[in-house]
């Protein structure tokens, strides 16, 4: 009985011990030219890019690519017919929010003017969760 005793102590001992990693409290996500805040489950990952910086953002089922430079994409193929498009600002720069009509049916993005140069596109392609990838997007400071 002494031995279940122990046996059962060390057992809850090392359950509660266990780190469960926090997926919802905010990580900042420092991406050299610009920084977004995400749930505590995401990562960066780098892409290799010829005259601008892209890579991916993705929290292993969700992926959000972008892509900062002369030559972003300004979601011209993404129409009202198909999204809302909503002109707002992030990080006090002009901006483009697109999100599809149907939900999860389409990109879910947005176009930020940084200066007269460069500008950063971040997008998703049939996200389902839009609350939280709009926050994402809203979340933009450049360095």
């Amino acid at each position: 009985m002494r031995t279940f005793r122990k046996l059962t102590f060390l057992l809850l001992l090392g359950v509660l011990g266990c780190e469960v990693p926090n997926t919802t409290l905010p990580k900042t996500l420092d991406l050299r030219t610009f920084q977004v805040s995400t749930p505590g489950g995401w990562w960066s990952v780098d892409d290799v890019g010829f005259d601008s910086q892209v890579g991916r953002l993705t929290d292993g089922v969700t992926t959000l690519s972008y892509d900062y430079g002369w030559y972003s994409y300004r979601f011209n193929q993404e129409t009202a017919a198909t999204h809302e498009r909503t002109q707002t600002t992030v990080d006090g720069r002009p901006a483009l929010l697109v999100r599809p009509r149907q939900k999860g049916r389409g990109i879910i993005g947005v176009y930020i003017q940084k200066d007269t140069s460069n500008r950063l596109t971040i997008f998703g392609r049939d996200v389902m969760d839009e609350e939280t990838i709009l926050k994402i997007l809203q979340s933009v400071r450049f360095n």
